[in-house]
């Protein structure tokens, strides 16, 4: 079904009046958003902000090398292993809160409310002040500065997205109709078996658009170890404001910018993971309707 035959089943084709309307609206939103902008730039304008001199320092050659690329390693390090601990994490209680066992189904319950409902600031915080009273500090780990902020940072944004990500996995499979657990079961098949071999194939496919926007608030997450000092792309954005006060408003704008392109490409990866996935799932569900029919003394459809 096209994009366009998709649309007019689910809402009404607008009539001539409708279509005027929604074209005024139109009009008027984009005149309101271009005064909003104009604006700005007047009032920024003013006050020096696309001045060249003020922009020649965040972008200097040798900033770049030393502030930025750094900055940019470091995000996409705590980024990547904060996802690899949260989607494990996720799979565990995802699949724990709908155990047959109710001891594994009431722990992983109170691991996804408990988590889900602190803030990651806070997580983060809280695990990197204490850790100090309980033995285990820089000195007696042989750790440097920069590896126990990204450790803390990278368990923070692990735990509490596992929780998010644990519900997801949930919600995918509770929306899955019966039948296919059912049928497994049929063949002989275990509760375990039945939901790694027949349910998580199905529920990863379903659930990548949510586990993309979750992964895109994951990389801007990282944002939050500038609360202690991880020199990720904020962090390192603010240390060069500090080093030229007046280009801050623009080195915070680089980050931003640089933010942007990472979850843009982020997305761009996950929609074609998407798209590969649903060309390997397509023919063996063909094939499995074919010998359905057969088996059943039907003709297969004329390709």
């Amino acid at each position: 079904m096209s994009r366009k035959n998709e649309t007019t089943v689910l809402f009404d084709v607008l009539g001539p009046k409708g279509r005027r309307n929604a074209n005024i609206a139109a009009v008027v939103s984009a005149v309101v958003i271009l005064a909003i902008l104009g604006y700005a730039a007047f009032v920024l304008n003013g006050e020096g902000f696309f001045e060249a001199s003020r922009w020649v320092n965040p972008l200097d050659a040798l900033v770049v090398e030393t502030t930025w690329i750094p900055a940019i390693v470091s995000t996409l390090t705590a980024f990547a292993l904060g996802s690899v601990l949260a989607l494990i994490l996720g799979v565990i209680f995802g699949f724990g809160r709908i155990s047959q066992f109710a001891l594994t189904r009431w722990a992983s319950t109170g691991y996804v409310q408990f988590f889900r409902s602190l803030p990651l600031v806070l997580l983060i915080w809280v695990s990197f002040t204490i850790d100090g009273h309980f033995g285990f500090t820089t000195e007696t780990l042989g750790w440097s500065n920069d590896a126990r902020r990204l450790t803390f940072l990278v368990l923070g944004l692990g735990i509490y997205n596992g929780a998010i990500f644990a519900e997801i996995l949930r919600a995918g499979v509770n929306a899955l109709p019966p039948g296919q657990a059912m049928a497994g079961r049929a063949i002989g098949l275990r509760h375990g078996q039945v939901q790694r071999l027949i349910v998580l194939p199905q529920v990863l496919r379903n659930m990548l658009p949510a586990v993309l926007a979750q992964l895109v608030i994951l990389l801007k997450d990282t944002s939050l170890g500038y609360v202690i000092t991880y020199p990720e792309l904020l962090h390192s954005a603010s240390l060069v404001g500090r080093d030229y006060s007046n280009s801050f408003l623009q080195a915070l704008l680089i980050a931003a910018f640089i933010y942007f392109v990472l979850a843009y490409a982020l997305s761009k990866l996950v929609v074609l993971a998407e798209r590969r996935l649903r060309k390997k799932t397509a023919a063996p569900k063909a094939a499995a309707q074919i010998e359905s029919q057969v088996t059943a003394g039907q003709a297969p459809p004329a390709p």
